[in-house]
């Protein structure tokens, strides 16, 4: 759909059929619903995650690391919902999984919340694996690991 929006810009301003594309190309974009539309606005509006399908939801939506149109400002969103909530053991060590893959492919916008997610869920094998990945040279992902490790020990008791 996104394509299609795009290619009916090209023609939107060159005659009247071309404009009328574009606005069903545009309506068809943003009436599209998701299945997993539910499950985001109820992550949305929660100020912090209580129940466990709804931290599962998260978590696995985090895990996949979905790119769509503002999925930076909803994973935003979503870390800093996370970040408030009651975390068991094994939901902190999926997270510490999803932070290390941060740190190795995702430097998007949402970066920044991931470091401060990193302050909640960090123990001893994360702040390792970021020593280990900041002693690998001057990349963009041992320059990731070094901020996320920099909010860790500025912030934590590790």
């Amino acid at each position: 759909m996104y394509e299609r929006v795009n290619r009916a810009l090209l023609y939107r301003n060159r005659d009247p059929q071309g404009r009328e594309e574009w606005e069903r190309a545009c309506a068809a974009f943003h009436s599209q619903i998701s299945p997993i539309d539910p499950y985001l606005e109820r992550a949305c509006e929660s100020e912090r995650y209580a129940d466990k399908e709804l931290v599962e939801f998260v978590v696995c939506f985090l895990e996949v690391d979905p790119h769509f149109f503002r999925s930076g400002y909803l994973k935003q969103i979503l870390i800093t919902r996370l970040k408030r909530s009651e975390l068991g053991e094994p939901v902190r060590r999926r997270l510490r999984g999803v932070l290390i893959d941060a740190v190795n492919r995702r430097g998007g916008r949402e970066f920044r919340y991931y470091c401060r997610l990193a302050i909640q869920v960090a123990d001893d094998g994360l702040a390792a694996q970021l020593k280990q990945l900041v002693g690998q040279g001057d990349s963009a992902r041992s320059s990731r690991a070094g901020m996320m490790l920099r909010h860790i020990t500025q912030h934590s008791p590790i």
